[in-house]
């Protein structure tokens, strides 16, 4: 390189301190507040040019430190033994230059043999057991010492307190993550309360592990899978690691390769990178880590990572499209959404022509246009988001700054927006699409489950006055149905056998269609369980609901205020009075399965898998999500997986779909 002028190093000089800060900023939002504004991927760009930069100018650089996740306001402590980070790359042939770098390190010819991993994108968590007993639990922190999450890693729900057969001190170390059907339930539970949805299930999962009230952290479910160990690794290969964690009884890795010639790496990568969807957890690459522990020793730790591991990321699959429009959804609650309006693309082997845009803010900060050419990308494989505009598209073209509407878009009232929450709200409760939301959900297959009333049907009957609110379903006549099209004699007696058939049903049906906010299907079935009526449910307090597994203050103050309204109530009292009959006190009409915990994996045959759970439950039973050390049996259909394999390892009972047909019987 030619020797650069006093001008352009004094620039240069000057884009690594401005780098610096802004990356510093970002390790903030996303270490200590959980919620980043960039994805990891530009993160990683930033970091990278960082790099290329002072290795230009050495004496400018500053020492690498790993992302401080301590947030100041809980205990900390020490680590026994250093929590680092991993270095990673983008770039296939990275991997391939780290192979060598080790071998010249370890003076070595041999081929060296790496365990391959998927990289779990949850919050890294050191377990501390002393004499079998868990001690501490700690967050990375900065690599020495770390937050103190102890309380709320005991609610985690199959992680073990004791270990058998252990009694010096040790470290398991891991991750605590969410999983995805987890992850859309609080999500939209956020959305109908006015909050920002998370934008990916790590950040959720780490804002939870920080929450000063545990039984708010139990309520949101988190799960914790284990693939190391710190102190107390008297292993001589890594991938014996992981069996002796699942005998401890912990989830563990089952998803991990034996790579015996660098060579393999990308077959393996592109074999992880198919089967990452299939996991109950969000991956964003690989880790490779030498298999022999005595060459982990010898190579040593660098003052941020493990000198023998090494990380492999996906790039995020992206796309530019066009913008065509920004409409706006309001919800059950009043909730403002805006919804952009795209010209189709594909992504990830799907067509995307809608994204969120989550609240005016959003789109206030990235200055999204209409007519834009947009960047997508799919947050967590699962929800596609807007991430950019090109600007350079721009240049020409003289779009209107968009302005977020000051009134709902559906009856013209004012909207609002509270101090606390992030979205805007339509307040007028008589607003016709909130109504027609109600109703819908009201009626869906997860609340009352009145088959042929769908979205069209309602919308018809809310837009001619027939329905105001979720009691007038009670009431209707055959000769307020004629008005619907394609309705004929035939179909309109059929709506109305079903919302007759709706009178019977079970309580947390009921508890669930009211459209609670912060109060969902689970919960409901909490709810319904813990009861002995509706009467009692209606008058509890926050302290009575919160003595409930799943149900964190906010959501106990939810119910409390919306029992508090006098509309609510008189809706109820309606409904009743049309001859509402409940199960109560729980769905369990058989206790035959009662305190059994089932998993579900695989395709079934002979049942669908709702239809299952209902059964399930239906006989004192209840399902978990995934499989842990509290799951009884797996109810296993073709092609089941990791669960399968999981309960095999674990010995967990493996049933077919005529064994759980047998049992019912």
């Amino acid at each position: 390189m030619s020797e650069l002028t006093p001008r352009e190093k004094k620039k240069a000089q000057k884009k690594i301190l401005q780098l610096s800060a802004e990356i510093d900023r970002h390790d903030r939002l996303y270490y200590r507040d959980s919620q980043p504004e960039i994805s990891d991927f530009e993160y990683d760009c930033l970091k990278a040019e960082l790099l290329r930069l002072e290795s230009l100018f050495p004496e400018n650089s500053s020492p690498e430190k790993i992302g401080d996740d301590r947030g100041g306001i809980l205990l900390t402590r020490a680590h026994p033994t250093p929590m680092l980070s991993l270095e990673n790359t983008y770039n296939l042939t990275e991997i391939l230059n780290f192979n060598g770098r080790i071998g010249r390190l370890l003076k070595i010819d041999t081929p060296l043999i790496y365990v391959v991993e998927p990289k779990i994108d949850g919050l890294a968590v050191n377990l501390i057991y002393e004499q079998g007993q868990l001690k501490y639990a700690l967050t990375r922190g900065n690599g020495t010492e770390g937050d103190d999450v102890t309380d709320n890693v005991k609610t985690i729900e199959g992680l073990p307190l004791h270990i058998e057969n252990v009694s010096d001190l040790i470290e398991i170390r891991g991750e605590i993550y969410m999983d995805q059907a987890d992850f859309q339930r609080i999500n939209r539970e956020r959305s109908d309360g006015g909050e920002i949805p998370f934008a990916n299930a790590r950040n959720l999962a780490s804002g939870t592990l920080k929450l000063m009230d545990s039984g708010e952290v139990r309520s949101r479910r988190l799960q914790f899978i284990a693939h190391g160990l710190g102190m107390g690794n008297n292993f001589q290969r890594q991938s014996e690691i992981y069996p002796f964690l699942e005998r401890l009884g912990f989830q563990s890795q089952k998803y991990f390769y034996i790579c015996e010639k660098i060579g393999d790496a990308e077959t393996i990568i592109r074999q992880l990178d198919g089967e990452r969807k299939r996991l109950p957890y969000h991956t964003d690459g690989v880790v490779f880590k030498i298999n022999e522990c005595l060459l982990q020793k010898n190579l040593g730790t660098t003052a941020k990572a493990p000198r023998w591991a090494f990380a492999y990321k996906f790039e995020p699959e992206r796309a530019e499209t066009i913008l065509r429009d920004i409409t706006f959804q309001v919800g059950r609650t009043g909730v403002i959404t805006p919804v952009a309006e795209l010209e189709p693309v594909n992504l990830s082997g799907s067509w995307v022509s809608r994204a969120t845009l989550h609240n005016g803010d959003d789109i206030e900060k990235k200055d999204i246009r209409i007519g834009d050419r947009v960047i997508v990308e799919k947050s967590g494989e699962i929800i596609p988001a807007i991430v950019a505009v090109n600007l350079e598209n721009r240049k020409n073209k003289a779009l209107e700054k968009f302005i977020f509407p000051k009134n709902c878009p559906r009856c013209a009232t004012e909207l609002l927006r509270l101090p606390e929450e992030v979205a805007c709200r339509c307040p007028n409760e008589n607003c016709r699409e909130q109504i027609i939301q109600k109703i819908i959900y009201f009626a869906s297959k997860t609340a009352m489950d009145i088959d042929s009333l769908g979205d069209a049907v309602v919308r018809k009957l809310v837009e001619n006055g027939k329905l105001k609110t979720i009691a007038d379903l009670y009431a209707l006549h055959r000769e307020d149905l004629y008005i619907l099209d394609n309705f004929g004699d035939r179909s309109i007696s059929r709506l109305l056998s079903n919302i007759e058939h709706s009178k019977k049903t079970e309580l947390w049906r009921f508890i669930n269609g009211l459209g609670i906010a912060l109060v969902g299907e689970k919960t409901a079935k909490d709810l319904a369980n813990y009861f002995s009526s509706l009467d009692a449910f209606m008058g509890a307090s926050v302290d009575d609901l919160m003595q409930i597994r799943g149900v964190g203050e906010k959501a106990a103050q939810s119910i409390v205020d919306f029992f508090g309204k006098e509309k609510n109530m008189d809706t109820i009292h309606r409904i009743l009075d049309n001859g509402l009959e409940f199960s109560i006190p729980s769905t369990v009409k058989n206790p035959k399965f009662s305190g059994k915990l089932f998993a579900i994996t695989g395709k079934l045959e002979q049942y669908a898998r709702d239809e299952v759970k209902v059964l399930i439950e239906q006989n004192g039973g209840s399902v978990a999500n995934g499989i842990n050390g509290s799951v009884d049996i797996l109810i296993a259909g073709a092609g089941g997986g990791q669960k399968l394999g999981e309960a095999e390892a674990k010995n967990i009972p493996i049933w077919s779909e005529n064994d759980f047909k047998n049992a019912l019987k």
